[in-house]
This record gives structure tokens, sequence and C-alpha cells, in this order.
């Protein structure tokens, strides 16, 4: 695909970091070097992911699998709690 004329490469850096699936890293590269605002650095981010179709399903990959991992964790974490109430108010000593 082509660039679009209106939007330059992103620095190198960034693109690394788009490779490895950290948005908010790139966003921030991306705002430090070019001295652009929050909105506009993930304007220019967006589209370069835009122009990269397979790089965003990479990217929504990832973070579904972070979500899957945190909501594992929460969920473990509730279990033991739960656990340790019941067992506080129902099998412990007199």
């Amino acid at each position: 695909m082509r660039a679009e004329p209106r939007f330059k490469a992103l620095p190198l850096e960034a693109v690394t970091l788009l490779g490895e699936g950290r948005l908010i890293d790139a966003i921030k590269v991306v705002r430090k070097t070019e001295g652009l605002g929050l909105r506009d650095a993930k304007v220019r981010v967006d589209a370069h992911l835009a122009q990269e179709p397979l790089l965003r399903v990479q990217i929504e990959t990832q973070q579904r699998a972070a979500r899957r991992k945190f909501f594992f964790w929460f969920l473990l974490v509730d279990l033991g709690i739960t656990a340790g109430v019941i067992y506080w108010f129902f099998y412990r000593g007199p």
C-alpha cells in the first residue's frame, strides 16, 4: 500500500514498538520525537496502522490475550478471597 502524502513515516523506534504490540509506548515515542500532542500522535499511529492491516490484527490479538490473562488472574484471586471468607465464617474453631 502507498502511504498517504499527508502522513510521513513514523520513527523507526515507534514502528518497532508497534511490531511488539506496544501501542501506548509507540504513541509516547511519536509524541517525544516529533513534539506532538497526544491526539496528534495517536492520529499518526492510527494512520500507520490503517496502512498495515495485518499489524492492526496482530495488536488486537495481543490485546485480547492480555485481557484474557487479566481476567483469569482476577478470577483466581476472587476465588481465593471467597474461599478464605467461607473458611473464616464456617470452618474456624470456636
